[in-house]
């Protein structure tokens, strides 16, 4: 295992943890068909980090830049405000209007499944670089949280859009309660909740 110093991010990273959620994301099937490619990635990673999660969650990163997570806490309402408008027009920029219509359908078939849970904590993502996954520096990162939401007491839940990550996620308590497709043509996702402790 090779486990790397990590940090919280702070208010301004979010082009730092942008572009570290679009290049761990690079191959990622649900996120392609969302963006209809790669090219809308990073500058929508970055817009979310900005105006949602560094603003309203929190996040850690490695000390070398290539790997973190971005999460929101039980409550934080999941908006961008003014974001929205720099949200949608990136993904339309970079992506196209097929772009702009996926990650609608999926935005808003995840935002109905988390509200049908009580209060948790959200992960929105958990990137590592490709070139160093399996390493043990996502389960690092995913520690770190997990010692803060289990401190507090709270559930947590994520979308997981890689079969092969379900057994990792189980490691750290994490259960499927769910296999979905979001929207018509869309990969599936493993939506999955981990229990208060």
């Amino acid at each position: 295992m090779n486990a790397k110093p990590i940090r919280l991010l702070t208010a301004g990273e979010h082009e730092l943890i942008g572009r570290i959620v679009a290049t761990g994301f690079a191959d990622d099937a649900v996120n392609l068909w969302a963006f209809c490619g790669t090219g809308a990635m990073k500058p929508a990673f970055t817009t979310m980090a900005k105006y949602l999660y560094l603003k309203r969650g929190f996040g850690h990163v490695t000390a070398d830049g290539l790997a973190g997570t971005l999460w929101l806490p039980p409550g934080a309402k999941k908006g961008y405000g003014l974001g929205n408008l720099n949200l949608g027009a990136s993904i339309l920029r970079h992506g196209g209007v097929g772009a702009l219509k996926n990650s609608l359908a999926i935005d808003a078939f995840m935002a109905q499944k988390r509200k049908a849970h009580p209060p948790h904590y959200y992960l929105f993502a958990i990137a590592v670089d490709p070139g160093l996954q399996g390493k043990g520096i996502g389960g690092t990162l995913m520690r770190e949280a997990l010692s803060q939401i289990d401190a507090a007491h709270m559930p947590a839940y994520l979308e997981n859009s890689k079969e092969r990550n379900i057994a990792f996620y189980q490691n750290y308590g994490f259960e499927v309660l769910e296999e979905a497709a979001p929207a018509e043509g869309c990969p599936p996702m493993w939506l999955m909740w981990r229990q208060a402790r």
